[in-house]
């Protein structure tokens, strides 16, 4: 069985590390040769630089919405009337990858001692497509309802301390070695996918990527 080398770019530790994980249920052949960082300013930047790569290996590269209306919108935007190779996995989450992780609702609950009650819902949304997207709905960034209000119920008090923000940080100093752990051992993709539809087609384009490349 041969493997399947990839560059992966993404925003952060924690979003690598979804990419990681998405990568490794697609299937055991992907194997990262290379990882591309690139923050989230930095991404239009480096598209070109990332579409070119993808001529020798396949690039997945997971960046955010975040306010942008609808994931084509944004992916237009990234591309800037290039052409996309079709070894270039552009991913957008909705709105964030941390969402991704609340789609995992009573594994994400469990895991950080926060009662599911307070877990927002996935919802249909109009996302500029012609029919609805089924993604979670939050009524601020997923990233920080986590870190400022959705955390302070936990009944975990080393994990409270670690993700928690202080003061007019975004998040708490030991956010990633709170949050990876997760990812790692316990986010069940099966489980998030049916409340995101983002995340879905990720799981998607990597499945038929990997069908691309013979046994």
């Amino acid at each position: 069985m041969e493997d399947i080398l990839v560059y992966i770019s993404g925003e952060d530790l924690v979003t690598k590390t979804i990419i990681e994980r998405i990568l490794t249920y697609c299937s055991p052949r992907f194997k990262v040769f290379k990882e591309m960082p690139a923050r989230g300013g930095q991404i239009k930047h480096k598209i070109s630089e990332l579409n070119r790569l993808s001529s020798s290996k396949p690039v997945i590269l997971l960046t955010d919405l975040d306010v942008t209306q609808c994931p084509p919108m944004l992916k237009t935007s990234l591309l800037a009337n290039q052409e996309q190779n079709d070894d270039f996995i552009l991913n957008i989450a909705v709105d964030e990858a941390e969402a991704w992780l609340m789609a995992d609702r009573e594994g994400f609950a469990e895991y950080f001692g926060i009662p599911i009650s307070e877990i927002p819902n996935a919802v249909p949304q109009k996302m500029g497509g012609r029919k609805p997207l089924t993604e979670m709905e939050f009524p601020c960034k997923s990233s920080w309802m986590f870190t400022h209000i959705l955390i302070s119920k936990s009944s975990k008090d080393e994990l409270k301390r670690q993700i928690e923000a202080q003061g007019t940080a975004t998040k708490g100093k030991e956010y990633n070695p709170a949050v990876v752990p997760f990812i790692k051992n316990a986010w069940s993709i099966d489980a998030a996918m049916p409340n995101s539809d983002s995340l879905t087609r990720m799981v998607k384009r990597l499945q038929a990527l990997e069908e691309k490349y013979p046994l």
